[in-house]
């Protein structure tokens, strides 16, 4: 077998102490931060620091001693937004929670505070899914971080969840149907925050417009190429492109596929990379 081949090659390489054959799709230069051997007292900061540069949350905001990146936490409240609007209580208890690409771990350690009984958080970007184990252990997360497609995980699963929460995802997608109506299957909750095709705020390069449908479902992509994935803050899909949706289509889409009360909790129209908004869509009314 393929695999297995490389395995001996790789153990033979370790017991002979000759150089290790090359791994396929192997990420190109160090991170900043990694070195054989840290030598620095022990410190949460020094796992932090290996991926410095990467990082795309100011981790200031938790701990001065810890270099992130720009984005702020300051008026984050889309975990509380969740809880709110498909909680008991404004409150996550007892719940069992799918996240879809958790990048830094942040909304999976709100989720977490805010009571989540299971948290199942799925990473595609390698590098954004070892960052997760990071903060899992710096900020004592109880959660089950994945890495893998779960576009993939999704289609395949037997597994129910009280919520799916989905935050900057669906306009990363290829396929942003099969995500929604997969969503629909395996949980009577989701809570989205999306950027939507908007004509009249849309940065960036021109968008091609081209037919989507799925399941007796008629709408519109908008196609959008990614010319920059190999840069270390590129925090996009695992796709060469994605597909953004207008903003009816996405509240008919979700719809459509099972959730019969669907609410704009929070919309940004004006937003600097384009317009968005956070929903919360459920099969019935929740109690």
């Amino acid at each position: 077998m393929r695999g297995g081949g490389l395995m001996r090659r790789l153990w033979n390489a370790l017991i002979r102490m000759e150089p290790a054959p090359a791994l396929p799709d192997q990420a190109v230069g160090p991170l900043p931060g990694l070195t054989k051997f840290e030598t620095r007292a022990p410190s949460a900061a020094n796992a932090i620091d290996i991926f410095a540069g990467h990082w795309a949350v100011d981790l200031s905001k938790i701990n001065p001693a810890w270099r992130g990146g720009s984005v702020s936490l300051e008026g984050d409240n889309r975990a509380a937004l969740a809880a709110r609007s498909l909680g008991r209580g404004g409150r996550l208890d007892g719940m069992r929670v799918l996240e879809l690409g958790p990048l830094e771990a942040i909304h999976t350690h709100q989720l977490h505070e805010l009571g989540a009984r299971e948290i199942i958080s799925i990473e595609a970007n390698v590098e954004a899914y070892l960052k997760c184990l990071i903060m899992k252990e710096v900020l004592g997360i109880e959660a089950q971080f994945l890495l893998g497609d779960f576009t993939q995980y999704l289609a395949q699963t037997n597994e129910r969840f009280d919520l799916v929460f989905c935050s900057g995802v669906l306009y990363h997608m290829e396929d942003p149907l099969a995500l929604i109506r997969d969503i629909a299957r395996v949980s009577d909750r989701c809570f989205m925050w999306t950027h939507y095709y908007d004509p009249q705020n849309c940065p960036g390069p021109s968008r091609e417009r081209v037919p989507a449908t799925l399941d007796e479902f008629a709408g519109s992509y908008f196609r959008l190429d990614y010319p920059d994935r190999d840069q270390p803050t590129f925090w996009g899909g695992n796709k060469p492109s994605s597909n953004w949706m207008a903003r009816s289509d996405i509240l008919r889409a979700l719809a459509h596929f099972g959730f019969a009360r669907v609410e704009v909790l929070a919309e940004e129209p004006q937003h600097a990379y384009g317009s968005c908004f956070s929903v919360a869509a459920a099969r019935s009314r929740v109690p």
